[in-house]
């Protein structure tokens, strides 16, 4: 027969439950996947010297050519001084460069550099081992359901 503290404890454990803030939380997923994904990433990538926002940095301004640093932010949608700290990361890197903006003076442009494209082009692989291990439990199908999904909560 329980006792009367057995009794107290139990209902104060049930009670207890409604504090549970992970268990059916899109956020708390959203966060393990993101610190999963991040450990993957320094593991297989971490040698590379780039974290993951300076390799989507640099990843885009390869692919725009002339891209100024208030468009890098807004496609990184990150503040003005966070673009400024990786900008200036990948400039000391020598992967990329500040060009002025013929005509004005107080705009420049910023361009990959031939050390930064081989950077990208040594990370190509290595990249897609990365994304392969991340989605070994998926199938392709759920991958790009995943994917779709994911796009449909960022907007």
């Amino acid at each position: 027969m329980p006792t009367k503290s057995r009794k107290k404890a139990s209902a104060a454990a049930d009670d207890l439950g409604r504090f549970d803030f992970q268990s059916d939380s899109l956020g708390y997923a959203l966060r393990r996947a993101q610190m999963r994904a991040y450990d993957i990433f320094f593991e297989m990538l971490g040698a590379m010297d780039l974290s993951p926002a300076r390799l989507t940095a640099l990843s885009i301004v390869a692919m725009e050519t002339d891209i100024s640093q208030a468009t890098l932010a807004k496609r990184l949608d990150i503040a003005g001084p966070s673009v400024l700290k990786l900008v200036d990361a990948l400039e000391e890197a020598g992967f990329i460069r500040r060009m002025d903006v013929k005509g004005d003076r107080r705009r420049y442009s910023l361009v990959i550099t031939s050390a930064g494209r081989g950077k990208l082009e040594k990370l190509r692989s290595e990249l897609e081992a990365y994304e392969a291990r991340l989605a070994e439990q998926l199938t392709p199908a759920e991958r790009a359901q995943l994917m779709a999904l994911l796009a449909r909560v960022a907007s």
